[in-house]
């Protein structure tokens, strides 16, 4: 059966008002016959000994809450009073840690109630005390403790700092008057400042308090009502009270062109401090915005490019490329006045050519103003850069830019160009497969009378067309492609002369207006040739189709599509075909070979 007992740990208050350590045991209830009730039993968890037995009586939740709250108040004065030993405010302390561990256990409803009595009972200013001494150890359990805070409930920090930074400002204003200065400082700085001076060769104090402060700046977490909205106050208040303090390390190791100390502790808290920033840059709006560009904070970022220390370079690089990945003109301003990408191109060139992670990231980072088409930042690299990065030949991202750059100049130079390919692009000649069918069967049921010989076949569509649908600059446009058409139809012409049984299909533009059907073989117009009407060679004579030719034809329609078939000569075909050729009249037989 499974044990379903809480494990506890049991403290009994002596004649001097101090805890005495009972040790730990696990809780249950049952029939006590004893004590002639329902009784609370806590059993050893070593020897199975009975540390305590307690009846539950009707006003014990009363009478328990009572306790609770003379308990607690009594637990943080000692915790809080300079007089307290340092040996006893280390117990205390972990004792409180265990506490909010126990209340993980508990039920939601329950878990909420005890952390708001913790609250009520004054745990957050008590904390506050409690980080601001030199005992590594209780400072290590009181961290524990923040972090259970803001785990269960960060708004409710939140809400505390903030007050407290009304209240300081407040204060200050008076001190101020009195020419007095305010040495207070508020929680959260005191988080940051115990992140930044984290003893530890492995910071894991820093990365623990790292994720406490994301979880406090996160966005996501925060409340909006009708009246009031968490996110814009908390961010206006921690952008001016404690990102300066965030940044102290950052801005103190980059004044000159190369970090001031590159050691590996202090590239992982740096690297710690940019992971937050970026975040910030990720989730936060002008109000990180105005801070990188008032304080110049990119610049100073990219210092760390030069950083001995891969992983901080590539922290640098993620920054700026996080910036970018917003595409907003604001920052690309700011990047292309600071030149801010000297840096970053210092920094590839120095890798030279080797393939590693640094190299894949700073092309990536231009294959993506590439792709997005960023057109300032585009512009910016290519007339700053370009002779650096023109040799750069086994990726084409950069020779991609340059032709990006090419591109937006000949806009520039020739607005019309523009207006000419988004013409094209409109009035491309499109028709629906429908609109073919409904076509073809009303032309097979038309009356062959209806048309006289000779006469150009011309679909209900084309028939609608007007010429204002051709605009001046296409036809200008298709004129550049006659010579150009001239030559592949003196091609075609040569390899029908020369019988080439090869089949093939051309499709051309002509600024031709009327539509017409013909023969591409030049004897096809004369008189008395095979391939005029009414000649014992035309389609409509029998057997007129002569076997080892091939016989092409062109349709110039009015929209300027011409369609030159060269149909492949099969004898099994040919047969085949003569039957039904020899029953349709002239003009339809060629629009079905058509």
């Amino acid at each position: 059966m499974t044990d379903t007992r809480r494990r506890v740990k049991v403290y009994t208050l002596n004649e001097d008002r101090q805890w005495d350590d009972r040790g730990t045991g696990h809780v249950s209830s049952g029939y006590v016959e004893r004590l002639k009730g329902m009784s609370l039993l806590v059993r050893a968890e070593s020897d199975g000994s009975l540390l305590l037995e307690s009846k539950i009586n009707p006003n014990t939740a009363y009478q328990k809450q009572q306790e609770d709250e003379k308990f607690l108040t009594d637990l943080f004065a000692q915790l809080t009073d300079e007089a307290t030993d340092e040996e006893k405010r280390q117990e205390l302390v972990n004792f409180l840690k265990e506490f909010c561990a126990f209340s993980q256990t508990l039920q939601p409803q329950n878990r909420d109630a005890f952390f708001k009595t913790l609250s009520n009972m004054g745990i957050l200013p008590a904390l506050e005390v409690i980080l601001g001494m030199d005992d590594t150890q209780v400072r290590s359990a009181a961290t524990d403790i923040f972090s259970y805070l803001v785990e269960y409930n960060p708004s409710m920090v939140r809400e505390f700092v903030m007050q407290e930074a009304q209240q300081n400002d407040d204060v200050s204003k008076k001190l101020t008057e009195q020419k007095i200065t305010n040495k207070d400082i508020l929680l959260i700085n005191l988080i940051i400042e115990h992140m930044i001076c984290d003893t530890d060769p492995e910071l894991g104090g820093a990365v623990q308090l790292m994720g406490l402060l994301r979880t406090l700046v996160d966005p996501e977490n925060m409340l909006a009502t009708a009246n009031k909205t968490e996110k814009t106050e908390f961010l206006g208040f921690f952008y001016k009270h404690c990102m300066h303090v965030l940044t102290a390390p950052l801005l103190a190791n980059t004044t000159e062109d190369k970090p001031s100390k590159d050691d590996f502790q202090t590239a992982q808290l740096l690297a710690l401090v940019l992971e937050l920033l970026t975040f910030c840059v990720e989730h936060h709006t002008y109000h990180i915005k105005n801070y990188i560009i008032n304080k110049d904070i990119l610049r100073r970022v990219l210092v760390l490019m030069a950083s001995k220390h891969a992983f901080l370079a590539l922290c640098a690089l993620r920054f700026k490329r996080k910036i970018i990945g917003l595409k907003d003109e604001f920052y690309n301003r700011y990047i292309m006045k600071s030149f801010l990408f000297e840096p970053v191109v210092k920094a590839f060139l120095n890798n030279g050519s080797r393939y590693n992670l640094m190299n894949s990231a700073i092309i990536e980072m231009f294959e993506f103003i590439r792709v997005e088409d960023i057109k300032s930042l585009t512009a910016h690299v290519i007339e700053n850069y370009w002779k650096a990065l023109e040799d750069v030949d086994y990726v084409q991202t950069f020779k991609g830019l340059k032709l990006r750059f090419e591109q937006q100049r000949e806009r520039q130079d020739n607005p019309k160009l523009d207006s000419m390919r988004s013409i094209l692009r409109n009035h491309r000649y499109r028709r629906d497969a429908r609109t073919l069918e409904d076509e073809e069967e009303m032309w097979f049921n038309a009356d062959e009378d209806d048309m006289e010989d000779g006469e150009a076949v011309v679909s209900p569509s084309e028939k609608t067309k007007n010429d204002d649908d051709i605009m001046d600059p296409i036809s200008k446009f298709m004129e550049r492609k006659k010579l150009k058409e001239s030559e592949e139809k003196e091609v075609l012409l040569k390899t029908n002369l020369s019988g080439r049984q090869s089949p093939s299909f051309k499709l051309s533009l002509s600024s031709g207006t009327k539509t017409t059907l013909s023969s591409q073989s030049p004897a096809t117009n004369l008189p008395g040739s095979p391939g005029s009407p009414g000649s014992p060679g035309s389609p409509g004579s029998p057997g007129s189709i002569p076997k080892n030719t091939s016989q092409t034809a062109a349709i110039t329609t009015k929209g300027g599509l011409v369609g030159l078939v060269d149909y492949p000569d099969d004898d099994e075909d040919d047969d085949e075909d003569e039957d039904k050729e020899d029953t349709l009249p002239l003009s339809k037989k060629a629009k079905f070979e058509s």
